[in-house]
Order: structure tokens, then C-alpha cells, then sequence
């Protein structure tokens, strides 16, 4: 209970200074704007109609096909949108309990700092996660109810968003105790996420690098930093039902993950306040 606490503390900070309701507000919005932008009309199980937004779209047959091409770029859209706006949102919330005076509160609850670190991460992840599933849940039930089709696959695109977000969240924690400064933390991140569709590139790359050990570089780089680009297409696959030949993207990035916050409660508990 003590532990839920520290949770709770960080929904309740969130809400008073409305970045709770305003992520709340923002999903409710992108969920009334599928909803009445798409517009599905099926006859025997194929389709007769389909727009987006207005625009007709012709090329597509099947039912299966236009609803998991349409869900796969739906994933893909609050992949991208989804871990842009929760980094954003949620940036603060360390550097925040640094900040003297604040962390005084914290640390005179009988849990250890580790464990309060802990707490401050999954009261993060749980707003977040809130959020996206409320999104995704929406858009799957919308998207299922026109069509009759349930694609449960679907459902799995929240979880990879939010399970992607905890990593890139645990490098935000790390940056966040030890620089104690929200834009550091979140530059740094997007830096690391805008980065990472480049690194699949890497053999092109190689030709451009006057060294084999700067290949080596690059080559470390790519199997130690978070793939965020590589999750978002395992993302879609899932969605469209398509086989993922390889997870070493996922197990990598989770373990970077629990390194990099592992590292950050060993600095955290041996910081002066």
C-alpha cells in the first residue's frame, strides 16, 4: 500500500496540473475524429464503400484486407503520435520530485529510495498506459462494430506502445536524476528515438565511414540503444496479422530498458538531498 501510494501521488500531481486531463482530452478527441472520418459501408462481406476523411479510396476489395491495412497505419499513426505526446507529457515528472522541498515529501515515506523511484516509473507508465488502451480500445470497438470484423490483434498495438514507452521512459528516469532537467531528459530521448530508423540503415552507413571502428560504433550502438523503429513495424504486424520472423528488437530494448533504470536507482539512492 505504501508502495501504491507513490502511485497514486503521481496520478494525483498529474491531474492538478491537468496533464492528466489534457492527454485524457487529446485521445477523446483523436477517437471522435476516427470515428466519424471513417466511414465503412459493407455489402456481403464486401466492400461497397470506404472514405477517409471524404476521400474514397478504390483499390481495396476485401473486407479483411481494407480493415487490417486500415488498423495497421492506425497503429502505426498512434505508435509514432502515441510515444511523441506520452514522452512529452510525462517528462517532468522526475526532475519534478528532485526538486528540493519535493523530494523531502517522498523520502520521508518508509520505502526505500529504489522503491520510490519505482513508484514515480509506474505511476508514468500507468497514466500512459491508461490513456493509449483508452484510445485503442475505442478505435478497435469503432473500427469492429461498422465492419463486424473483431481483429483482435488490434489490442496488441496498445500494448507494444505502452511497453515501448516504459523503455524510452527508463532512459527519461536515468537522464532525469542525473541532470534534474525535463527538456535535457526529453532532447535526449527524442534524439535517441529520431536516431533509431537510421541505425537499420547501418550497412549503408558503412560506406560512408573512413574506419572499420566507427562501423563497430554504429554496430554497438544499434545493439545497445532501444529500437523504437523496429517495434512500431512489429507493431503493425501484429495488427495485420503477419508473422514476426525475429523479437530480438523487443528482448533487446526491455533489457536496455532495465539496465538503464537499474543504473538510475543506484544513482538515485546515492544522491544527496
Amino acid at each position: 500500500m505504501k508502495f501504491w501510494s507513490i502511485i497514486q501521488l503521481t496520478f494525483r500531481e498529474s491531474l492538478a496540473k491537468k496533464t492528466f486531463i489534457a492527454f485524457f482530452g487529446i485521445s477523446t478527441f483523436i477517437c471522435l475524429l476516427f470515428m466519424f472520418a471513417l466511414n465503412l459501408d459493407i455489402v456481403d462481406g464486401m466492400k461497397s464503400s470506404i472514405s477517409i476523411f471524404g476521400k474514397d479510396i478504390e483499390k481495396i476489395t476485401e473486407v479483411e484486407e481494407i480493415i487490417w491495412g486500415i488498423e495497421g497505419g492506425i497503429a502505426v499513426m498512434l505508435f509514432t503520435a502515441g510515444i511523441f505526446m506520452s514522452l512529452f507529457a510525462t517528462s517532468s515528472l522526475i526532475p519534478n520530485m528532485l526538486q528540493p522541498g519535493y523530494i523531502d515529501l517522498f523520502l520521508t515515506k518508509p520505502l526505500s529510495r529504489f522503491q520510490i523511484l519505482l513508484g514515480r516509473f509506474m505511476g508514468a507508465v500507468s497514466i500512459v498506459a491508461f490513456n493509449i488502451f483508452y484510445l485503442v480500445i475505442f478505435s478497435w470497438i469503432v473500427m469492429s462494430v461498422k465492419t463486424g470484423l473483431w481483429n483482435w490483434g488490434f489490442l496488441l498495438a496498445g500494448l507494444m506502445i505502452v511497453i515501448t514507452f516504459a523503455i524510452l521512459f527508463a532512459l527519461v528516469t536515468f537522464l532525469g536524476v542525473v541532470s534534474r532537467s525535463s527538456a535535457f531528459s526529453l532532447m535526449m530521448t527524442y534524439l535517441i528515438l529520431f536516431f533509431s530508423p537510421l541505425l537499420i540503415q547501418r550497412d549503408r552507413i558503412y560506406a560512408l565511414l573512413s574506419s572499420k571502428i566507427y562501423g563497430y560504433i554504429v554496430d554497438g550502438l544499434y545493439y545497445i540503444l532501444p529500437k523504437t523503429a523496429e517495434l512500431g513495424d512489429m507493431t503493425q504486424k501484429l495488427v495485420r496479422g503477419v508473422a514476426v520472423t525475429s523479437w530480438m528488437p523487443l528482448w533487446t530494448s526491455l533489457l536496455f530498458g532495465g539496465i538503464i533504470f537499474v543504473i538510475s536507482g543506484f544513482i538515485f539512492q546515492r544522491k544527496n538531498f
